[in-house]
């Protein structure tokens, strides 16, 4: 039988190393530490909507980020670091329903957020930890039973390393431009390629109440806790 090439598609959750498709040919293979993934635990909120009370669902989290440019620049002297990320969370509405305005309206009872963004980061090794900084841009969406929120912002991002295998990944960032917005996670080895993670971050933007009689958009404050399970990243 002919062989063409083929692409190895495997989430590396038992994998002690770096997963690199193997193929017939030379470059008709995809290399899958540019992928890293989570799926948890996750909890979204709409708040600072003045006299309306916080809207909170709580669901499902999943995450993909790409990390391409950083395998590509693998040959420089310096460290580097990318993801392309799309973050999604789907669930229940768990905060109290709001009064609708005409008889028979509901509130919807699911939730959703979604967040997409980009960073690139550079750095170096000092004395056993890997320090990197860099920018990003990142555009987030919250709807939780109707109420709705969005926001773009272009953060300074900051990234430790502690230790060389199986590394303590520290992640934080800070709104430089855009609407305000904060946020850290922490990434902590557990079996093999599989790590424990802990995220949390929050930014101002714009938001639509479900049941504003003047359907107007008013200031508020979107936030995600995200607790789970992520396969180790590029090193």
């Amino acid at each position: 039988m002919k062989r063409t090439g083929c692409f190895i598609f495997l989430l590396a959750l038992g994998s002690a190393g770096p997963v690199t498709a193997q193929c017939s040919r030379p470059g008709y293979c995809v290399d899958l530490r540019a992928l890293s993934a989570v799926i948890g635990y996750g909890s979204a909120r709409i708040t600072n909507l003045g006299s309306t009370p916080d809207r909170v669902m709580q669901g499902v989290n999943t995450r993909i980020d790409v990390h391409i440019v950083s395998l590509l620049l693998r040959g420089l002297p310096v460290r580097t670091y990318d993801a392309l990320i799309g973050d999604f969370t789907y669930g229940r509405r768990t905060s109290d329903s709001l009064p609708g305005l005409f008889a028979g309206d509901v509130e919807g009872a699911t939730g959703f957020q979604a967040t997409f963004g980009y960073q690139l980061l550079a750095g170096g090794e000092l004395g056993g930890v890997t320090l990197l900084g860099g920018l990003g841009w990142q555009e987030y969406y919250h709807d939780i039973g109707g109420t709705t929120m969005s926001g773009t912002s272009i953060p300074l991002v900051a990234r430790v390393e502690i230790f060389q295998r199986k590394p303590i990944v520290v992640t934080a960032w800070k709104s430089m431009s855009g609407d305000p917005a904060t946020g850290a996670r922490v990434d902590v080895p557990f079996f093999r390629r599989l790590m424990l993670t802990a995220a949390y971050w929050r930014a101002d933007g714009s938001a639509d109440v479900w049941n504003n009689p003047s359907n107007t958009k008013t200031p508020g404050r979107a936030s995600l806790l995200v607790l789970g399970f992520r396969t180790a990243e590029l090193q």
